[in-house]
């Protein structure tokens, strides 16, 4: 399926509005629940996508969202969700995804970690966040590092697309989220 028609499905199963929370789409988490977008629905929420076995940018992608984790909380922003979904459907199944959240320190009660049943859920994922990503082969990603916060109906009221953009832009998202 090409990326134009998967974006159009995408885009008409979340419906006319800009929540992303539309989307159907069954994941599995750290702890083998399974999860929809929706299911985060009712808080503000920070999302990003990455896969664990990357050595360089996923864990640089982890830290700025510690990073600005503390910069929301700062700006008075305390009660919020950060998710992280994976590219990788054959190695970031949930029993890998809490032990990596174990050994990171990540607190499993703001943290959740989304496995893909398959590359469709992934591909689906990147598409409403605006995330780029390839398949490069041997448990490889390419990909586009965008972290976006979403208000508690899944609408996106900031975002950043690379590692190193400022990151004041939500803490200026958190007075629309109050």
């Amino acid at each position: 399926m090409n990326l134009i028609k998967l974006f159009l499905m995408v885009m008409l199963s979340v419906g006319a509005e800009s929540s992303i929370y539309g989307l159907k789409t069954v994941w599995k988490d750290q702890n083998n629940q399974s999860k929809v977008l929706n299911d985060f629905s009712g808080k503000p929420t920070l999302i990003t996508m990455v896969y664990t076995s990357c050595a360089h940018t996923c864990p640089m992608t982890i830290s700025k969202v510690e990073e600005i984790k503390k910069s929301l909380e700062k700006a008075g922003l305390k009660d919020f969700r950060l998710v992280l979904a994976s590219f990788d459907d054959v190695v970031d199944k949930p029993d890998h995804l809490k032990a990596y959240m174990l050994k990171r320190k990540l607190d499993p009660s703001v943290w959740t970690f989304l496995s893909p049943v398959s590359q469709k859920e992934s591909r689906e994922m990147s598409v409403l966040l605006g995330i780029s990503f390839k398949k490069l082969g041997e448990g490889e990603y390419s990909h586009s590092n965008v972290i976006t916060l979403l208000d508690k109906n899944g609408v996106p009221v900031a975002k950043i697309d690379n590692l190193s953009s400022d990151i004041s832009t939500f803490e200026d998202a958190v007075k629309k989220l109050k």
